[in-house]
This record gives structure tokens, sequence and C-alpha cells, in this order.
């Protein structure tokens, strides 16, 4: 038998086994998306759940997300974890590359941000970041990220020209460390908010781990509403100098962590002409430029 890489649930299988496991009505289930991760939407004659089906990522660390996202119940406005009938957070769908995790959430109804923003959105957003930095500060275990640098590093230089593989090593080696630390959301972009009518809803809690906080900083700080954003996150909880000044080196390993993704990691499974979309090419210009600041 040929080893899978990736398979496909079928969303009207993938249904029925849910209303078994969750022992819940479902009566439709549609893939929404299919990318790191695949998601469906699943729904009963009363309500609308979204389910994640984890690819490549180790049961304790789905486990572990669950646990922080039932620990900011309360704190800040996120997806409720709907628990399967035997009261587990997180289930394992067993497909032919493996075991899968998986994790059903309560679908929020809400839409995402639309063009053109206001500094009122990410005012309101950077109280909504700051609550969660609050929040997770108090939550146990921590667990580390998994992204090593210098393996992304490794990974990336033999699929690069020469001068840019020289250019993403020596700024790899100017990624700020010794800042404030903690858990961090580790993709704090409008992508992962919906706009409620009780306000702003973040979700997406699949990168969140130990690190530094100001590295959740380092999209928002690229656009011109950097300081509302501040502004409303600093309502709540201050920023230290030396995290603001660690900024922009922080964002070198966020570009180099989103250059590994779509040089190494999307074509597994997307194919090697996915290289050539042009978000890798993107980030390599954004790096060249990081390169005339910092090097």
């Amino acid at each position: 038998m040929v080893r899978a890489l990736r398979s496909l649930p079928h969303p009207d299988s993938l249904r029925d086994h849910l209303a078994e496991v969750y022992q819940l009505p479902f009566t439709g289930c549609e893939l929404r998306r299919s990318l790191v991760n695949d998601v469906y939407e699943l729904s009963t004659p009363t309500e609308a759940y979204v389910l994640k089906l984890y690819a490549g990522r180790p049961l304790a660390d789905i486990r572990w997300e669950a646990g922080l996202c039932e620990h900011l119940v309360g704190k800040v406005a996120t997806p409720r974890v709907q628990p399967l009938a035997d009261g587990s957070a997180v289930g394992v769908l067993a497909l032919p590359e493996g075991d899968r995790p998986y994790l059903l959430t309560a679908l929020v109804e809400g839409f995402k941000p639309q063009p053109p923003f206001t500094d009122g959105l990410y005012e309101e957003f950077g109280e909504l970041v700051a609550r969660f930095h609050l929040a997770a500060d108090t939550f146990t275990p921590v667990r580390r990220t998994s992204n090593d640098l210098d393996q992304m590093v490794g990974e990336i230089v033999p699929l690069v020209s020469a001068p840019d593989a020289e250019l993403v090593r020596a700024l790899a080696g100017k990624v700020a460390d010794g800042v404030s630390r903690g858990i961090r959301h580790g993709d704090v972009s409008l992508d992962n908010i919906l706009i409620t009518p009780d306000g702003l809803n973040l979700h997406d809690f699949d990168l969140a781990g130990e690190g530094s906080l100001a590295a959740d900083f380092t999209g928002v700080a690229a656009t011109p509403h950097w300081d509302a954003f501040r502004t409303g996150y600093e309502r709540h909880r201050a920023i230290p100098a030396a995290d603001l000044a660690a900024i922009d080196r922080l964002g070198i390993g966020e570009r180099i962590a989103n250059l590994h993704f779509h040089l190494v990691r999307k074509p597994l499974w997307r194919g090697t002409e996915s290289r050539t979309e042009g978000w890798a090419a993107g980030e390599l210009s954004e790096l060249r430029l990081a390169a005339g600041r910092l090097l």
C-alpha cells in the first residue's frame, strides 16, 4: 500500500461519524477550507459549529490549545469549545496517513473586517489582544512554540539563490531575544477576528504558544494603524520600551517562518508549483528591505 501524505474526509461520512462521537444531530457538513488544516462547518437543526482537523500536529499540542480556549472563556471573546460525548475536548480521527486530532467549536455569528480599515477598528483590536495576553498569562502549563529558526533557515537555504541564502542567514542572527515572554497568539491579524454585535471575537489559536509577546505586534506595526492599535492595547497592558524597540527584529523571525511555510511546508500538499505563486517572492522582498535597515 502506498503511504498517504494527507487525505480529505468526505463531508457526509465525517458528519455521520461526528454525530456519533458528539451525540449531536448533525444534518449538514461542508468543507470550508483546506490549507494548513482542514476546516468544516457542521450544523444541527438549531446550532452551527466549526471543526478544525489538524495536519502534522501532535495530540498534546491540540489538547493544550483546547485548554487555552477553555481558560479564555469569560475573559476574552473567543469561540466556545464543544466537548465530545465522553467529555473529551479533543477528538482523534483515524485516516490513511495516521491519527489526526480535531477540535469542534461553536460557530460565531459575525463577519471579517473589510477595507477601508479605520483607526477605531485597530484601537478595539489592540484592546482585544491586550486582554488575550493578560488572560493567557495565567494559563498553565506553558508550552514552547515548535518553530526552530535554525532548522527553518537550513531548509530554506537550498531553495533560494546564493545571495538570498546569505541574506536569510545574516538576518536570522538579528532576531531579537531577551524581551517580554509569555503566551502569544502567533497570528495577530484582521484575518483572525470577527466583528459581532457584541464586539470583536478572536480565534485561530493553533500558532499560540510561549514566545516573545512583542512578536504579536509585527504585522500590525507595519500598518498605518499601529498608533491606534497601541493606544487600545496600552489601556490594559503597558508595552515595555525594550519590546517596542525589538518589533522590527522580531518581524524578521516572522518573515523567515512565512518564507519557510511557502517554500517548504505548503508544497508538500500543494505541489512545488505553489512556490511560484508570489508569496515566497514577497517575503524575500520584505527580507531584502529589512536587510537594508538592520545589516
